[in-house]
């Protein structure tokens, strides 16, 4: 029995060793995304970019507006199917926001109601909604970086400037899009495989959702950039919210936030912030869609749109090599001149090829010695200790020497003579 209950206790121990703890994380779950073990759970440049690119462009005010509402794409989707019901669709002004008022949705949805073109726009493609509000609510900053790209972009390829529709502002390296006319808001339509100019993202095209039925103007997929026709805004649902440019997030007005957020959480910050562990009602993963699951960034691409000053370590440059001569190789200084050096036999003369040397000419053979005859016996030793190999042995001759001295030092001086005599016999005998 006791052998079994050793044996019992080391198998349990070796079992503890062999399982991992769980690992403790600082990070809170609202700003931690969950994945698998080594899944990366933020986008690339390359995917953001794609990403966005059917938004980017938007007027500054819908374009905060959309970015907060993707993070409750279940909330997109039931005000689509409200917009859709009996006569909801022919509300404006305060009827329309009387009508919103009940209803439990985020201030950022109920913004978008007014403007159907967006709110059934997202409503087609969850999917790519989905991956925007992923992106929004866990890298808000770099969303920022995208979508000035992108707008960089577009200015460059000639189809981003001031039109009667919406007035582009530049600020620095920052560039505002803003409406007209503060009263009206118009959706600009356009396909981002025109607007952008060259896409240098092969691997991840931009992503095209096309307006739905009755708001597409057939000129802005092949010109670049159109707008449908104007929607005129709902004053206590729109303006609440704009992008903050500077800072990487979106500010929104608290009072005029709080007087939508019936039913809600009231709010006391100017930052705008996701919902807290769940992005829309969803688990925090990154959600499957057109630009794919995140995949670990490698910093900003050497060719990223919109950034033709982008410092880029020396390692990541393929810097250019010298343009060969029309004749071929180009030529290359020839080897110094040594005496006794020519051509190398069997190989052609061209240009740049360094002449080496002949063969060198190596002495014959080196004659070594012949075998060294050893002797097969080591000579027999002479001496005190002669056959005696053992080191044990050897001591204890030793010793008894030492022993026969002790004891003629101890002798009496009477018969000194007889006794010196023998002593030293038998010290000579001990030696």
């Amino acid at each position: 029995m006791p052998v079994l209950l050793f044996r019992g206790i080391a198998f349990c121990s070796a079992l503890l060793l062999a399982v991992p703890l769980p690992a403790l994380s600082q990070v809170p779950a609202a700003v931690a995304p969950a994945g698998d073990a080594g899944e990366a759970t933020r986008y690339s440049t390359e995917q953001l970019d794609a990403m966005l690119a059917p938004i980017a462009l938007y007027p500054d005010p819908l374009l905060a507006q959309v970015m907060m509402a993707s993070t409750y794409p279940l909330q997109v989707v039931d005000a689509a199917r409200w917009l859709g019901q009996g006569s909801n669709k022919q509300l404006s002004g305060d009827a329309l926001a009387n009508a919103l008022q009940p209803m439990s949705w985020d201030p950022s949805v109920k913004s978008l109601v007014p403007v159907p073109q967006v709110l059934e726009m997202m409503n087609s493609r969850l999917d790519w909604m989905q991956q925007v509000g992923y992106a929004v609510a866990t890298q808000q900053a770099d969303v920022m970086n995208s979508v000035q790209r992108l707008r960089r972009q577009a200015q460059n390829a000639g189809h981003l400037q001031s039109t009667e529709q919406q007035r582009v502002v530049v600020q620095q390296q920052t560039i505002v899009i803003e409406p007209a006319n503060p009263a009206i808001i118009y959706v600009p339509t356009y396909n981002p495989t025109m607007v952008y100019g060259t896409w240098p993202y092969p691997s991840y095209p931009p992503v095209y959702v096309p307006p739905p039925p009755g708001y597409a103007i057939g000129t802005a997929i092949v010109t670049g950039m159109a707008f449908a026709a104007g929607v005129a805004v709902v004053g206590s649902l729109w303006g609440w919210a704009r992008p903050g440019w500077g800072a990487g997030n979106v500010n929104v007005n608290v009072n005029r936030y709080n007087n939508i957020n019936v039913n809600r959480t009231a709010i006391n910050n100017n930052v705008w912030r996701p919902p807290p562990n769940r992005v829309g009602g969803l688990p925090r993963r990154a959600p499957a869609g057109p630009v794919g699951r995140p995949v670990r960034p490698g910093g900003l691409p050497p060719n990223a749109i919109g950034r033709p000053n982008v410092q880029v370590p020396n390692n990541l440059v393929s810097h250019p090599r010298p343009t060969p001569p029309a004749g071929g190789i180009a030529n290359r200084p020839g080897p110094v001149d040594r005496p006794g050096v020519g051509a190398r036999p069997g190989v052609d003369n061209r240009p740049g090829n360094i002449q080496r040397p002949a063969n060198i000419q190596r002495p014959d053979n080196i004659q070594r010695p012949a075998n060294i005859q050893r002797p097969t016996q080591m000579p027999a030793r002479t001496g005190a200790f002669n056959g005696q190999r053992d080191g044990a042995k050897a001591a204890q001759f030793s010793n008894r020497g030492a022993q026969s001295r002790n004891v003629q030092a101890q002798r009496p001086a009477a018969g000194g003579g007889g006794a010196r005599a023998g002593g030293g016999a038998h010290a000579r005998g001990g030696r």
